[in-house]
């Protein structure tokens, strides 16, 4: 594994695929770089899908795509776009495609994200049924959001209320069923999410808590949605934003060791020596959350595929991510890093009612999490603390006037 590779195979076009790519050229690799993906477009990033898109298809922001097409031809980068890689012949050193293709390559990545659930239920095969997790996924919802329409969101994580959010914005009628007692229950506290519960109320969306979906109601269209307890409500459009699965088959079909995703060491690497993972796809080692986890998240995402590249080109370095994401819904930007389900002690920073505050969490005097609403610089200041491990006073750091800079200088 010391010898520097000819060439490398990334599979998956997307965003940690890309920086991959990007990484080994700004590393000074000059071997061959193939990068593979079943979208017919080049790497881009997902956020605007949910947001941006959904309200101005046309307008397609500028900075969505990692790079133009040209700049892989000039990079020397080869992209395979449009394609499934559908087997590794790992004493081949091959990727086989399903277009028939072969690709040799001494090193591959696989950074092939992850699948968006999609349920078992009459009615989910019609065509206004949608998941979001493409860019042809948010055309196709985009297509339909006009003044007036019922859209039933099923789902009440961040995915699901971005999307009732941009939904509501575009005048449609909109109901969230969540069959859990909160929303975003996986990454904030009950109190975070009632915050946003009554926020997305107040902005007219019907969110419904403890409430599947049964079924959905139409012969050829979507007319309803029944839910649990057999209630109809009806439905234009059907979006369901029940999660993502990750897309490990190809890597468990190769024999390489997976466990809700692939499983990586601390340097992207997989249980076989010369394949490599990241992003989405990767079940990591964590030192923040002290246990093994995946991170669906765009900053995961871009660091751990120029770690990948890093780590194949002989970097030592543990690729260590601090957890973090930020979700935007009507005029909330929250952002929240580190450990924010577990803590011995919660610190509010400023108020709800406001909306704009932050939390601290912290466990035996040391901050581990940080979530903030409307406050970007107290989340920079957050994270230093959970990076360097600090104790700040309390009640300083409750203290809405007080200085964060000085509480870190003080704690230092």
């Amino acid at each position: 594994m010391s010898e520097t590779p000819k060439s490398v195979a990334i599979i998956g076009a997307n965003l940690a695929g890309g920086w991959a790519a990007d990484t080994l050229r700004q590393k000074g690799f000059e071997g061959d770089i193939f990068l593979i993906g079943e979208e017919p477009d080049p790497p881009y990033e997902r956020p605007p899908l949910s947001k941006d898109l959904l309200l101005h298809p046309d307008a397609m922001p500028k900075t969505l795509f990692l790079h133009d097409l040209d700049y892989y031809a000039q990079q020397r980068i080869t992209l395979q776009l449009g394609v499934r890689a559908s087997k590794l012949d790992l004493p081949g050193r091959r990727v086989e495609l399903a277009n028939g293709g072969q690709i040799s390559a001494d090193r591959i990545i696989l950074c092939t994200g992850g699948d968006a659930r999609r349920l078992s239920i009459p009615g989910s095969e019609l065509p206004q049924v949608h998941c979001l997790r493409t860019l042809a996924d948010s055309r196709a919802i985009a297509a339909g959001l006009a003044p007036g329409k019922s859209v039933v969101v099923v789902g009440g994580g961040v995915i699901g209320l971005e999307v009732a959010a941009s939904a509501a914005k575009a005048g449609c009628k909109v109901t969230v069923l969540e069959a859990a007692p909160g929303l975003m229950t996986r990454v904030v506290t009950p109190e975070i999410g009632n915050f946003l519960l009554h926020c997305h109320r107040a902005e007219g969306v019907d969110i419904r808590l403890g409430q599947g979906i049964a079924a959905i109601l139409g012969a050829r269209a979507v007319q309803a949605v029944e839910t649990g307890d057999g209630t109809r409500i009806d439905a234009d459009m059907v979006v369901l934003g029940v999660g993502i699965d990750p897309a490990d088959a190809l890597a468990r079909d190769a024999g390489i060791a997976t466990d809700n995703g692939v499983i990586v060491d601390a340097h992207c690497r997989t249980s076989v020596a010369e394949i490599f993972a990241a992003g989405d796809v990767a079940n990591q080692p964590n030192p923040y959350l002290g246990g093994r986890v995946r991170l669906e998240n765009v900053q995961n995402a871009q660091n751990q595929g120029a770690a990948a590249a890093e780590a194949i080109l002989g970097s030592t370095a543990p690729f260590e991510e601090l957890p973090y994401f930020w979700t935007d819904q009507f005029d909330l930007n929250v952002q929240a890093a580190g450990d924010t389900l577990h803590a011995d002690q919660t610190i509010l920073r400023g108020t709800l009612e406001s909306r704009a505050f932050s939390v601290f969490y912290l466990d035996q005097g040391a901050v581990k999490g940080v979530l903030t609403v409307n406050q970007p610089k107290d989340m920079a200041h957050g994270r230093r603390m959970i990076m360097r491990h600090l104790r700040p006073d309390p009640a300083a750091l409750a203290d809405p006037g007080s200085d964060l800079r000085q509480i870190i200088k003080a704690a230092s």
